[in-house]
């Protein structure tokens, strides 16, 4: 029996919506609770019709009784069905004249998201208007239960719930749950209202509210966000209240009231902004007056990325704060509190083929006090570079391929004992890459030119010389292969490489942006040992490497590797910075060692001084990580200072997430310095999740560069309601990714 017009919109089109409104994403769900709870519904998808029948119902019954021409009655596992709509009843009376349904017993409504069941209830198929009593309801995706006495769907698109509650958690047990006594549903506006709403956990009323407003589905839409609680030394117990603006769809805002009890009021607005050519926010945080300091702060982010075309890219940045102390006191992110300088800048890129033009301009804010005036870096207004690689030639096996850099940089320093001017750098290059499937060379040949403008502390223009230095170098190497089963590589990669660079005394020429770069294994391999081109470092030198990969075949992973190699120098080195020169025959042996199996992780450095029969430089890193939230990392680090060993730094580091009994875990990392011998940071913590709700409670102490208060005490709690809401405390997330290698906080 099939009735074209019979359906059920007011509720089947209805819930979907609301069930959805304010819902994370399933994949946010750490776990979901289970599904064999007797006062669970059981989801079962509905049939999906054919394109030719997707408007038609279909109706089956035990017994039909037509009583007159227009009263039908269905009784016994009565099923009607629409496409991906499904209702089951004991009983269905049809009322055709007044185009009216009556349904009772064991109500069962299905859509392809929910389930939703009954006592009693009816449709009026002319108005679209409904009303079912005794009802509970099921989202299986996002694991979303409820139940209401009484819901009523109005001819306008609106649903009425009374005295509804509703959770993630399984409704025979509900750790928490909402309840409202009146829920309004407005399909018109895609918005829903709540009166007199009582937050509980655990069954005890925990918060209150007369009036709450929250948009349907996945529209956006202003309002309240979940509150932020924290304690720290610095500020006290603190409070905020997020505030959410949507003020256009492109556009948005969250505007947070903060209360800090030891430091007074802040406000803090991030906008956000989107445009088919750009996409940028701004940060900026406000306080009136401090009550320890008695004088008004701030701090201003600002972060813009434009595409122009489709080759011309603009990106800007901007941060400014009040003072030198303003991250230390309100920040509570250690990476962040600790940071020296807060960099601005405007980068124009244009990019055609393998050629890339940029104009860049560079200023900082220095907030470390403790670094002198002459101590701090340049501006760069602006820079101008070109480069890019072209293939000139190809061979058999290879190809010559042309590269070009050059850079103009205007050099301006804060203080004006500084040597200020302008600097030009070209270094065009020539390399020939010949290879085969067992071995490669690469023998290249180029010239780097630099000249400088500059004055000195007084003004005076300098009278410096230009520099002109030829670059050779020639790398070669071979590979081996071993296969010791179907599934199992061994490689031996042997490495050699020359480099020629001719002295030349640079010590007239000024250092703008130029440092000696951490001696590693990948620096056997570099033309220069400097960052920067203000020093370029002379070499005769051969290096001899050697490294050694296992790799499974099948998937191309890299298991275990090892890697050793030198530097012999066949004159010594005579350009400098700070560091001494090394007058040896050969640099420091370096060595690496790297595996990944399954969970397990490990990598050790080491660098090893033969002149003194001392390790200079060593590290190692254990970790294992059996998921996201069960994660162990253990290491220590050791590196020994050239000029001064009492600024040697010799430091361990401990951290872990880990479950130790069901739903609990801990949390914990402890950094020490052996060299001080003081902590550097700890952390501890407890974390309880269920297949609902999460709750994370954790305290972290960590030094900072205040000789008043040389450590910091933060508190952190965080409350997340699974598949309703999330935490909204990302700095405290952002601490706990810095501090535990490879633990993902987010519930």
């Amino acid at each position: 029996m099939t009735f074209k017009h019979f359906c059920l919109y007011s509720i089947l089109t209805a819930w979907p919506s609301f069930l959805w409104a304010g819902i994370q994403s399933p994949q946010t769900l750490f776990k979901q609770c289970p599904t064999d709870s007797e006062s669970l519904l059981v989801h079962q998808v509905p049939p999906a019709f054919s394109a030719d029948m997707i408007d038609s119902t279909d109706i089956s019954a035990e017994q039909v009784i037509n009583k007159n021409k227009s009263l039908s009655i269905f009784s016994g596992n009565v099923l009607i069905e629409q496409h991906l709509k499904r209702l089951q009843a004991d009983q269905v009376t049809y009322d055709k004249k007044n185009q009216r349904l009556e349904v009772d017993g064991n109500i069962r409504i299905d859509t392809e998201s929910m389930a939703l069941s009954a006592n009693s209830g009816w449709v009026n198929l002319l108005t679209d208007e409904s009303e079912f009593s005794g009802s509970t309801y099921y989202i299986p995706e996002a694991h979303l239960s409820g139940s209401t006495p009484l819901l009523t769907a109005t001819g306008d698109n609106k649903t009425i719930l009374t005295d509804t509650r509703f959770s993630t958690c399984p409704l025979n047990k509900p750790d928490w749950s909402l309840s409202t006594s009146r829920l309004e549903l407005d399909q018109n506006t895609s918005t829903g209202t709540a009166t007199h709403t009582v937050f509980r956990m655990k069954g005890l009323p925990v918060l209150y509210l007369p009036w709450i407003q929250f948009p349907l589905g996945e529209e956006r839409r202003s309002g309240f966000l979940i509150p932020s609680i924290g304690i720290s030394n610095s500020r006290g117990f603190e409070f905020s209240t997020p505030w959410y603006w949507n003020i256009a769809p492109n556009q948005d805002a969250v505007i947070t009231p903060r209360y800090m009890n030891d430091r007074g009021p802040m406000l803090a607005t991030d906008y956000r902004y989107l445009t088919k050519s750009s996409r940028g926010n701004f940060d900026f945080e406000y306080l009136n007056n401090d009550k320890k300091l008695e004088e008004r702060r701030y701090l201003i982010h600002f972060q813009n990325q434009s595409r122009l075309s489709d080759n011309l890219s603009l990106n800007l940045l901007a941060n400014d704060v009040s003072d030198s102390a303003y991250l230390r006191d309100m920040g509570s992110n250690i990476s962040v509190s600790n940071a020296t300088h807060l960099e601005k800048n405007a980068d124009l890129n244009y990019r055609f083929n393998n050629w890339n033009a940029r104009v860049f301009a560079q200023t900082f804010q220095t907030i470390d006090t403790d670094i002198s005036l002459n101590g701090r870096p340049y501006r760069k207004l602006p820079q101008i570079t070109l480069n890019g690689k072209e293939e000139l030639y190809e061979l058999d096996s290879g190809y010559l391929l042309a590269s070009l850099n050059t850079e103009w940089t205007d050099f301006e320093h804060e203080s004006q004992n500084k040597i200020q001017g302008s600097r030009f750098f070209i270094y065009p290059k020539l390399s020939l890459p010949i290879q085969s499937n067992s071995w490669y060379i690469t023998p290249s040949a180029g010239y780097i030119f630099s000249q400088y403008d500059t004055t000195d502390s007084n003004g005076d223009k300098q009278n410096l010389d230009d520099r002109g230095l030829s670059v050779i170098s020639l790398d070669s190497g071979l590979f081996f292969e071993k296969n010791y089963n179907s599934s199992i590589i061994q490689t031996l990669e042997p490495r050699l490489y020359y480099l020629n660079i001719p002295y030349e005394d640079q010590s007239s020429i000024p250092v703008f942006d130029t440092s000696e770069q951490s001696f590693s294994f990948s620096s056997l391999f570099r033309e220069n040992r400097f960052t920067g081109i203000d020093r370029v470092g002379d070499a005769n030198q051969l290096t001899l490497a050697l490294s050694s990969r296992i790799l499974n075949s099948n998937n191309g992973h890299e298991l275990m590797n090892f890697s050793i190699g030198r530097i012999y120098y066949f004159d010594k080195q005579q350009v400098s910075l700070i560091n001494p020169l090394n007058n040896s025959d050969a640099s420091d042996l370096i060595a690496e060692f790297g595996f990944n199996l399954s969970h397990w992780r490990a990598r050790a450095t080491t660098q090893w001084n033969t002149e003194t029969d001392t390790s200079d430089k060593r590290s190692i890193q254990f970790s294992y990580a059996a998921s996201e939230k069960a994660v162990f990392n253990i290491g220590y680090r050791f590196f020994r200072d050239p000029i001064n060993e009492t600024n040697n730094l010799e430091q361990t580091d401990l951290s872990f997430a880990w479950p130790f009994i069901d739903n609990f875990s801990l949390l914990g990392r402890w950094n020490y310095s052996l060299t001080e011998k003081n902590n550097l940071q700890t952390l501890a913590g407890i974390e309880y999740e269920s297949c609902c709700w999460a709750l994370r409670l954790v305290s972290q102490r960590y030094i900072t560069d205040d000789p008043a208060q040389p450590y910091r005490t933060d508190f952190m709690f965080q409350l997340v309601l699974k598949g309703f809401s999330g935490s909204t405390n990302k700095k405290a997330n952002r601490a706990l990714k810095h501090a535990i290698l490879g633990y993902q906080p987010d519930f």
